[in-house]
């Protein structure tokens, strides 16, 4: 079996800026090829040294989290005990070829949320050493479908595109729900392009194609 593997996650944040607002929640899964989920992190969130996080009043309606009730719950950890779970799980499974990562992060417009995990937790050069450079993007695919032609011009979050392929996302705005339903959505997107294949099974030979034109 592969070992290489996707590194599927969200967040939810207080705000659009990370140097303005901090993050709440982050929900991480290694994926495997079949994709498969094999292990998981599911983390609320508040900064060190006691600081109060800051969070503006139109994030937290988006995201539902009330932030009394979100310092109190005892499952709430700092930023650097997330750092520290967030470290083992990548050590766990990388395998490195060369200076190349085998964890590739697959989310939806997942520079956000990678923004976000660096600016707060997991700084940008750690992040490098566990992390590969490239990733898959669903809204980037989603975008490009539209395009062609293949998806509607009125898909674009999450919840649309996966309204569109029939996926259910039972929870919106809550970062394991929103990953989960991004693994299923790029599952999906892989199986349209399998679709494209001719009916042997082969793939086309798209620059035969293109010049039989």
């Amino acid at each position: 079996m592969s070992d290489q593997y996707w590194l599927a996650f969200d967040s939810e944040t207080g705000g659009l800026n990370p140097s303005t607002a901090d993050i709440l929640t982050l929900y991480m899964a290694v994926v495997d090829e079949n994709f498969k989920v094999l292990e998981e992190l599911d983390l609320k969130l508040k900064p060190d040294q006691s600081r109060l996080p800051v969070a503006e009043a139109g994030a937290l309606k988006v995201n539902g989290i009330d932030l009394h009730k979100h310092l109190a719950d005892p499952e709430t950890i700092t930023y650097s005990e997330a750092k520290e779970k967030i470290v083992v799980l990548l050590k766990k499974y990388l395998k490195k070829r060369g200076r190349y990562s085998n964890l590739t992060p697959l989310g939806q417009n997942v520079d956000f949320d990678i923004k976000w995990l660096q600016y707060h937790i997991l700084p940008e050069d750690e992040y490098d050493e566990y992390v590969h450079y490239g990733k898959m993007d669903t809204k980037m695919i989603s975008d490009f479908f539209k395009s062609c032609g293949w998806f509607p011009k009125d898909v674009g979050n999450l919840g649309s595109i996966a309204k569109h392929l029939n996926i259910t996302l039972s929870n919106a705005h809550n970062a394991r729900a929103d990953t989960l339903a991004c693994v299923e959505v790029y599952k999906k997107m892989v199986e349209l392009m399998e679709s494209k294949k001719d009916g042997g099974g082969q793939s086309v030979d798209l620059i035969a194609l293109l010049e039989s034109e």
